[in-house]
């Protein structure tokens, strides 16, 4: 059978990092390596938009897309183009917002919803199909079923013990597109699944939710399976929290070390964990770990205790010391309240200038994600539910000092100088960086990223599409 699997574009809305990386679709990957039996072929639309061109092209028997929240849209499109295309086509929605949020693909032109893990339920989903052509699959696990306007849900997949199951990605499957992707000042880079889900209750996080706050991980001895098949230099650890299990990253560390890989690694990890584990990460640093990614929030107790992080500005400053001693850098979020005032910015942009590791900064909307406790809580206080928007760079709750128009503008603001101070803590005015040949579309992103803030305050006035 010929299977024809989609990453579609984030939406038009969509602002951030769609304009300052492109980033290899790697839950797709892992879907084409398990059917590999078949025919199966990958259209990147973040790259390449000529979805009606490929399928008169390859002429598909299953199309199936991953869905972000922002991606909600535009994965509909994907999948009703594919239906209008050819109605005999079985069109599948599976990935992190169809998960938590499966009641928005219930529409007539998408025949499966996968809720959960995607791998197990899409390989039956083929079979059967291959086997049959007939849409009955009621009896496969973790499954919506649009039906004549009513929504089925068939009985929940359980959780399984770790990732083992799981097949390498084929990365064969985007190899047109490798010279394109890069993140930020890298160009050279692949991405990595370790584990998934987290075991924290921050209340604004949705991955909690994807997993009910289990922790879920892949063994060491896989990953460095899949780490010697990887070309690139620069690899991207896309979990939810890579370090939580010490052993195991201790492991995967002396692996990584008999093995004699050489890279240089981007992870995300609490900085509790480095407080708590500061040997793990002099370990890695020696290995390549080069910049972490972790959540600092705030930069008072109280504004961290409001979104149930568990952490404490003593732990964020020992955490960022035991960082810079052992040469990683960092990249700080930091939520920005719907009550800030310029004051806070300015205490915000301090703080940083106080501690050199911190090498970029995100200021980071406080975001009520869809299918998360926050978002029912929060529900009838939303300014919109145009899920474009909700990408973690707009207001989706109404400000209350500023108007939201001043409040994009201190962001705008502040981000020049958080853009000057990168630029000048990484070096990359050198010629290693400038020369780089993604260069010209990271500016550009730049550049659109500064024009779209000022019109982002209409954004969230916009009425949610009907499909």
């Amino acid at each position: 059978m010929k299977i024809l699997l989609v990453n579609p574009p984030s939406g038009a809305l969509t602002v951030g990092l769609k304009h300052l990386a492109k980033v290899e679709p790697l839950g797709l990957e892992i879907i084409g390596g398990a059917v590999r039996e078949h025919h199966v072929e990958l259209l990147d639309m973040e790259i390449e938009s000529d979805l009606e061109g490929t399928l008169r092209r390859f002429q598909p028997d299953i199309v199936g897309v991953s869905a972000q929240v922002v991606q909600t849209y535009t994965a509909q499109r994907v999948l009703k183009t594919a239906k209008i295309f050819n109605p005999d086509i079985l069109t599948v929605v599976g990935g992190h917002h169809a998960t938590l949020c499966p009641h928005e693909f219930n529409t007539p032109f998408i025949d499966v919803v996968v809720i959960g893990e995607g791998v197990p339920a899409f390989r039956e989903i083929v079979a059967r199909w291959e086997k049959t052509h007939t849409k009955n699959f009621d009896d496969i696990l973790g499954l919506g079923l649009p039906r004549n306007g009513t929504f089925c849900l068939t009985t929940p997949r359980p959780f399984p013990p770790n990732l083992d199951h799981l097949p390498h990605p084929d990365r064969s499957l985007t190899a047109k597109y490798r010279s394109r992707y890069y993140y930020l000042f890298e160009d050279s880079i692949a991405s990595i699944q370790t584990s998934v889900g987290c075991t924290f209750p921050c209340n604004f996080c949705s991955c909690q939710h994807f997993t009910q706050r289990r922790f879920i991980a892949r063994s060491p001895e896989l990953i460095v399976e899949d780490l010697k098949t990887i070309k690139e230099d620069f690899i991207m650890f896309c979990d939810d929290h890579t370090f939580i299990d010490v052993k195991r990253m201790e492991r995967l560390h002396d692996l990584i070390v008999e093995a004699g890989i050489k890279k240089r690694y981007f992870a995300y990890t609490r900085t509790d964990c480095v407080v708590k584990n500061p040997e793990i990460f002099a370990k890695w640093a020696k290995i390549g770990l080069m910049m972490v990614m972790t959540g600092l929030e705030a930069i008072d107790d109280t504004r961290i205790k409001e979104v149930n992080k568990k952490t404490s500005i003593e732990i964020n400053e020992k955490a960022i010391e035991i960082l810079a001693k052992n040469g990683i850098v960092l990249s700080a979020g930091f939520l920005v309240m719907p009550d800030y005032t310029e004051e806070d910015f300015k205490r915000i942009d301090a703080y940083v200038r106080r501690h050199p590791n911190i090498a970029l900064t995100e200021l980071t909307p406080l975001t009520p994600l869809p299918g998360t406790g926050f978002h029912e809580e929060m529900k009838g206080t939303v300014t919109t539910h145009h899920r474009e928007v909700y990408d973690l760079a707009h207001f989706v709750l109404p400000t209350t000092k500023l108007s939201q128009p001043e409040m994009y503008r201190l962001i705008q603001k502040y981000y020049m100088r958080i853009v000057l101070r990168a630029m000048m803590r990484l070096k990359l005015y050198r010629s290693p960086y400038i020369f780089k040949r993604h260069m010209p579309r990271l500016v550009l992103g730049l550049l659109l990223n500064s024009r779209l803030i000022k019109r982002m305050h209409i954004s969230t006035t916009i009425p949610a599409p009907v499909q």
